[in-house]
């Protein structure tokens, strides 16, 4: 059974992943199912801090949630050398179940060989040169045949002659004779005399029959091989061909590959476009690694997921369409994100989602270990911006004094540390910082996005502001946005200087906050959220104008 994947959202604070850390152990414990914490973006510097803090380390990236070709059931046949004869290719198909194999060099694929491919070559190639046209391997004759090496050496290819199917007379095998071909013959030395000093490379006897010593000294002395197959003249002829290597026969030219990385939304419609019943799949250093099949796009289970710390699409990870929602645990706005199935869905209007991570643990009595104790306590200060926010309730202070007790931490030492691990900006990108905490929104026709950092060191956000204007407008463009806004939050004296950039940016925030908005910048007192504060005056304010 697959692993429940437990994930916050795009460019994850310290909320979203102690929560979805906490969330992934308590479900684990309760289901006794696989729970794995996942995040959809890089951890922050804050964020770093407390799970170094805590000795918890950080959950793996995961970057899309949509299915790719290593996702699929693939049909892991092993691989043909090119050299393998195609009644070898036909007996495993039969025996693995299966109509295609691939052919192999050193672990890359050389081509495939199909059942129908060897039904062509069997039905429609009744030439006499076949076995040397292919260059057939002496090894493939002696297996396909069973047959024992009497005398002579047969290493290298067949590479010149015909086969000949020698009657019981020593006048007509003469006749049809060639030097270098391959002799058929029964069990008449005569027969078999008449094709070694007639220059044959090889006479297969069958049936089994014995082979006087004076001919088999003949044959050293004329350098031809003897070998002895229990089959009969007739079979022994029909199975000749099946020697023939996969190589010759395998098809080339034409082959569609996916990579093991290729979305399966890509992968169907080529699969529709084509007859062929299963595509290779090659790793990114072009190793084969098995076949897909169209039952395998059937098969496919989507990929179930539990979402905290948000329920909008836009915040959510790529890919989210693909996957099983099973349960949304959050503390935000209801957003866009659909089901196709009820869903457990916790939504309460709270400072944190950890808080309310924490009343579960408490409501199902599964203890808290110490490190995910540590850590929800972080991420209910980080959200509520030790208790200034003001999203920030009185349950939260309670779950935060509890956990802080069970602990033995000081919260404000703690929230202090986290801060200023989190608001050491000079070192830092203007883009990273930007990116950091960046969110989405669309009301009706219009989409813009927030982008908030915040700091403990006014000197700290003042160099900030000339380096991350800049990014306004880049953003704005590449995510095809009509708004953009970026929130430098000051968490002593509990104020926001707003940026803005956009066609209609600035007077929306002036009808939003009744501010003068000028220059792209303005100071607002009070402001710390961006999810109770700013988000819902800007929505009111888009309504308002639109009406």
């Amino acid at each position: 059974m697959r692993p429940i994947y437990v994930i916050g959202h795009k460019n994850p604070d310290t909320d979203s992943i102690c929560s979805a850390i906490a969330y992934a152990h308590l479900r684990q414990t309760v289901t006794g199912r696989a729970h794995e914490p996942r995040r959809a973006g890089a951890v922050n510097a804050e964020t770093a801090y407390v799970l170094s803090r805590f000795a918890v380390p950080a959950p793996p990236l995961l970057e899309s949630l949509e299915p790719r070709a290593e996702d699929l059931r693939l049909t892991r046949a092993d691989g043909l050398a090119p050299e393998a004869s195609l009644l070898e290719a036909w007996e495993r198909m039969r025996v693995e179940g299966v109509e295609t194999l691939p052919v192999l060099r050193r672990s890359r694929l050389a081509g495939l060989v199909s059942l129908d491919g060897i039904a062509h070559s069997y039905l429609t190639d009744h030439e006499c040169t076949a076995l040397s046209r292919a260059a057939t391997p002496y090894r493939n004759l002696l297996r396909t045949l069973e047959a024992d090496l009497l005398e002579g050496q047969l290493s290298g290819s067949i590479c010149r002659g015909k086969v000949v199917v020698a009657a019981d007379c020593p006048e007509m095998t003469a006749h049809l004779l060639e030097p270098g071909d391959i002799v058929l013959s029964g069990g008449r030395a005569e027969s078999q005399r008449a094709a070694i000093e007639g220059g044959a490379a090889c006479v297969v006897v069958t049936m089994g029959a014995p082979v006087s010593q004076s001919v088999l000294r003949a044959a050293r002395a004329a350098g031809c091989a003897v070998l002895v197959t229990p089959y009969d003249l007739y079979t022994a002829s029909r199975l000749m061909n099946q020697a023939i290597p996969v190589r010759h026969i395998m098809q080339t030219e034409g082959l569609i590959t996916f990579d093991a990385d290729d979305p399966v939304s890509e992968l169907r419609p080529v699969m529709a476009r084509h007859r062929d019943r299963c595509f290779p799949v090659l790793d990114e250093d072009g190793n084969y690694l098995g076949l897909v099949t169209r039952r395998a796009l059937l098969d496919l289970k989507p990929q179930p997921v539990v979402l905290v710390d948000h329920n909008e699409r836009a915040q959510a990870v790529d890919g989210i369409l693909s996957a099983e929602i099973l349960e949304i645990i959050d503390h935000h706005r209801l957003g866009n994100l659909e089901t196709i199935q009820p869903v457990l869905f916790r939504n309460q209007p709270l400072g944190s989602t950890a808080t309310i991570i924490y009343q579960m643990y408490r409501e199902q009595e599964v203890p808290l270990p110490q490190p995910i104790a540590g850590l929800l306590l972080a991420a209910i200060l980080s959200d509520t911006l030790l208790f200034r926010s003001p999203t920030c309730t009185g349950t939260d202070r309670l779950a935060a004094r509890e956990l802080a007790r069970e602990t033995g931490l000081d919260a404000e030492e703690l929230a202090l540390a986290m801060f200023r691990a989190g608001s050491q900006l000079a070192g830092r990108a203007a883009e990273e910082i930007f990116w950091s905490d960046f969110k989405q929104f669309h009301y009706e026709s219009v989409s813009f996005g927030i982008g908030q950092v915040s700091s403990v060191s006014p000197e700290e956000l003042e160099e900030l502001r000339g380096r991350i204007v800049p990014c306004l407008e880049r953003a704005r463009e590449s995510r095809k946005l009509d708004m953009v806004f970026f929130m430098l939050t000051n968490i002593i004296d509990e104020s926001t200087e707003l940026l803005c950039e956009g066609a209609g940016a600035r007077a929306l925030v002036q009808a939003a906050f009744a501010v003068r908005a000028e220059t792209g910048r303005v100071r607002l007192a009070g402001m710390l959220s961006r999810k109770k504060q700013m988000v819902p005056a800007l929505l009111d304010a888009l309504g308002r104008m639109e009406g």
